[in-house]
């Protein structure tokens, strides 16, 4: 589950103690800056610069990669270099998502490069979406801290043998107490570890209140579950579940390493029995009724590949037709919204804005995710949202790209 991102950039705010200019380099490049290949982006206040470097080749969602920045004082000019670096910067940097509501920032590790003045950010997105790098520098000799907002467009997955294959920061291990069977309750057991130490990861984030969120579902998606782990003294997680019947279920867990942003894992369970025959994913109607709540489906039509776009639960009670107006919170949202692809191997897990507008419009009975379907194909849906103290599933099937 890889999505690619090429970064589109743009500072929105900085603060210094002198007015700020934007500037782009034209200038040739010297031993101090990247080869060809990178694009620099520089922002300047008085004599202070920050330069960022991104690949002209693009970074791609789900790789371990270093965004480099230089910081630079023009008032010590090298006749060889240019602008002299400035070392001993101490940097922090913070990564949002500002589309996707509630989650985990990620606060990622900046370390110096082989130059004094060059320092690489150690970057991960988990998913396409648009999201801002906050640094923070204290310069050696400026008393106020120097503070940017960079915005990342970052597009989706690469096609499969496009790039060399990539060791992911985190790794899940799934584990069953005996055999699994259909209609008992069945003990799973959920590690979490870093790829490279093979240490077990103790420490998260809270996330839409809750450590874990657990997404089990068949593999011809027709049976769903939401669900919540709950952690071990030894940092793992155990969950008891029934299963309907035989056969392959993938499990997905949606965790967030202290500091390290959201992460959805993958793993898998054998349920003993027969396999149902799938039941093949058909387009659904745009609209679906369960437990007493209809739901309206807008802005599934002609849904574009790669890029974010607002789909809309529109809800109204199937026995008056009125707008439903009394949603409880369900996680800390009036609303979730998961999106699993056909193969099993592209998954969202979406919340709805939780800004003035958007409470505001979900206790109207009209509630807005932000979603994307990164490759084309046939995508199950679930939308789930409580009412009178119950949580209600409303599922819908949504092709994307001419699929049928």
């Amino acid at each position: 589950m890889t999505l690619l991102i090429i970064p589109t950039l743009a500072l929105v705010a900085f603060t210094a103690t002198s007015p700020l200019t934007t500037v782009r380099i034209s200038t040739p490049l010297t031993a101090a800056q990247p080869p060809a290949g990178f694009k620099l982006i520089e922002r300047k206040s008085g004599p202070i610069s920050i330069t960022l470097r991104v690949p002209d080749s693009g970074v791609f969602a789900g790789e371990a990669i270093d965004i480099e920045f230089r910081v630079t004082d023009s008032s010590k000019v090298d006749p060889v270099f240019g602008a002299t670096g400035i070392p001993r910067v101490v940097s922090k940097a913070v990564i949002t998502m500002p589309e996707m509501a509630g989650m985990p920032e990620q606060r990622p590790k900046i370390h110096t490069e082989g130059i004094p003045g060059d320092y690489g950010i150690e970057c991960f997105f988990p998913h396409g979406g648009e999201y801002k790098i906050a640094l923070t520098l204290q310069i050696p000799g400026i008393q106020e801290a120097v503070r940017t907002d960079f915005l990342v467009d970052v597009r989706d997955e690469a096609a499969p043998g496009t790039r060399k294959a990539v060791v992911k920061p985190y790794t899940l291990d799934v584990k069953a107490k005996g055999t699994p069977k259909p209609g008992e309750e069945s003990g799973l057991q959920f590690t979490i570890r870093e790829t490279k130490s093979k240490a077990i990861v103790k420490d998260f984030d809270i996330a839409h209140t809750k450590l874990a969120h657990l997404l089990i579902v068949s593999k011809d998606l027709s049976w769903f579950a939401h669900e919540h782990p709950v952690q071990q003294p030894d940092g793992s997680f155990t969950h008891n579940q029934i299963f309907p019947a035989g056969g392959q279920y993938y499990t997905f867990m949606d965790v967030a390493p202290r500091g390290a942003g959201s992460q959805i894992l993958m793993g898998s369970v054998k349920v003993a029995g027969t396999t149902p025959a799938a039941i093949p994913l058909v387009p659904s109607a745009t609209t679906n009724a369960v437990d007493g709540i209809k739901a309206s489906l807008k802005g599934t039509s002609n849904i574009p590949i790669g890029k974010s776009l607002p789909v809309t639960f529109q809800l109204t009670d199937t026995s008056t037709g009125d707008a439903i107006t009394d949603l409880e919170p369900y996680l800390g949202a009036f609303g979730h919204l998961m999106i699993i692809h056909a193969d099993g191997q592209t998954v969202v897990h979406s919340h709805p804005a939780e800004d003035e507008v958007g409470i505001a419009q979900s206790k109207r009975g009209i509630v807005t995710f932000n979603a994307r379907f990164p490759k084309a194909g046939i995508y199950k849906a679930w939308g789930q949202f409580q009412r009178g103290g119950k949580i209600v599933t409303i599922p819908f099937v949504i092709p994307v790209g001419g699929a049928k």
